[in-house]
């Protein structure tokens, strides 16, 4: 079994170290992985909440004086709000997509294709918008590993904010060549990077088929379609996070002329 055990920190690979964050949830799974990248010159993807024996199990794992960079795939609070402490006990860069956030003044921002170089190592910067606006994946040159954030995640699918966009960035994701692993924002990591990726594309397109067949039953509101399709699967407490995804999935219809509809409370049918 994985070491999932919050405040260990695990050797995934030479390069590459985890230490699991301390606010397992049904949303975070055992809690949010923070990725140490290096050895001399060490990047953090993710640090998690602001918990301070968390961040420094983090500094302790990588000794504070190599710590140069703090890395976010986004800037939720499950993945972001550690950096600023972070910063305060080793003096490294905060770098993110975006510099709006509610936590913490970001250093330097990411652009699709950017590289962050260390010391014999090299993380490439991949723009996966569609969980959040901000989302990045950062690619491990010499391993061929992905750090997938929020994108996708071991063992369940992702909330999803803008399903066009979730859509491209998988298959984007789809077309890297020679990955060996995918190391996911929660859960252990993945090694068939073909077969997971496949699995949530089609997954998505499942959902969309029954979107699509609850509308042709007549003008309908989200909370049936939720009832229709998730009904008797998920626990109550999941419906709401269900009713976003199918609002994400008819914004999406819409935008290709298949679906009409006002808002998340309006009535909507096929177009």
């Amino acid at each position: 079994m994985p070491d999932l055990t919050p405040g260990v920190a695990s050797a995934l690979s030479p390069l590459i170290r985890r230490v699991v964050a301390p606010n397992p949830s049904a949303m975070t799974g055992p809690g949010t992985n923070s990725y140490l990248v290096g050895i001399d010159e060490v990047a953090v993807i993710d640090p998690g909440p602001d918990d301070k024996k968390h961040i420094d199990a983090i500094v302790g794992a990588a000794m504070k004086e190599r710590v140069r960079w703090v890395i976010l795939t986004h800037t939720h609070p499950d993945h972001a709000p550690g950096a600023q402490r972070i910063k305060k006990l080793t003096g490294a860069e905060i770098l993110a997509f975006s510099k709006k956030n509610a936590f913490f003044e970001v250093d330097a921002t990411l652009s699709d294709g950017d590289t962050i170089e260390g010391t014999e190592w090299g993380l490439e910067v991949i723009h996966t918008p569609g969980h959040a606006d901000d989302h990045l994946c950062f690619m491990l040159e010499e391993e061929r590993v992905v750090f997938t954030g929020d994108h996708i995640m071991q063992g369940t699918t992702v909330i999803v904010s803008d399903m066009a966009s979730y859509m491209d960035s998988l298959e984007r994701l789809r077309k890297l060549r020679r990955i060996s692993r995918l190391c996911p924002g929660h859960g252990d990591v993945i090694d068939d990077f073909t077969a997971t990726i496949e699995q949530y594309i089609e997954h998505r397109k499942m959902r969309e088929k029954q979107v699509l067949k609850a509308l042709a039953g007549g003008p309908v509101k989200i909370p049936e379609i939720v009832a229709k399709i998730y009904g008797g699967v998920i626990p109550d407490e999941l419906m709401e996070v269900a009713a976003h995804q199918v609002h994400a999935h008819l914004a999406k219809l819409k935008k290709e002329g298949k679906a009409a509809g006002r808002g998340f409370d309006s009535t909507w049918k096929a177009a």
